[in-house]
């Protein structure tokens, strides 16, 4: 194999969960059996992207991340009057990879968010990533599922 192009477009980790089972499905219905080190690769890369936190851990129950889902929530911030000079490619993929579900999240996406965007646009951009992408469903105790545990009061 000849790498022709050196990094010709930034994927998310949806697009890479996508393309392996693709690959896997694609295997599977030829009847041929992938070298067993890329299967044990690709089997525990999707494994990996399934595990909580990570948006993707209840992908097969919510079907929530879609290649139109992309469009929709750049077109939304588009809307909203976030340009695209406003937030750019790469915080938008770690938007997609991250699903921040609060401010304090999005603020180690976004560079310099403080200074670039009053606290309504925050809470406004957080709005629609919720809209769109959904929001991680609390547990039992009322706290984000993967939440780290607090120590304080001995809990």
């Amino acid at each position: 194999m000849k790498i022709l192009e050196t990094q010709n477009a930034l994927l998310t980790n949806y697009e890479v969960y996508q393309h392996i089972l693709d690959t896997q499905r694609r295997a599977k219905n030829q009847k041929r059996r992938l070298p067993g080190n890329l299967a044990t690769l690709l089997t525990e890369v999707v494994t990996y992207l399934r595990e909580k936190p990570g948006p993707l851990a209840r992908q097969n129950e919510t079907g929530t991340y879609t290649t139109e889902v992309f469009a929709q929530l750049i077109e939304r911030l588009r809307a909203a009057h976030f340009k695209k000079s406003d937030i750019v490619k790469g915080e938008i993929l770690n938007i997609f990879n991250i699903r921040p579900g609060n401010t304090a999240v999005l603020s180690t996406i976004l560079e310099d968010m403080g200074e670039r965007f009053t606290e309504e646009e925050q809470e406004r951009i957080v709005e629609i990533i919720i809209e769109v992408l959904g929001q991680e469903p609390a547990d039992e105790d009322g706290a984000e599922q993967g939440a780290v545990p607090s120590i304080e009061n001995g809990n």
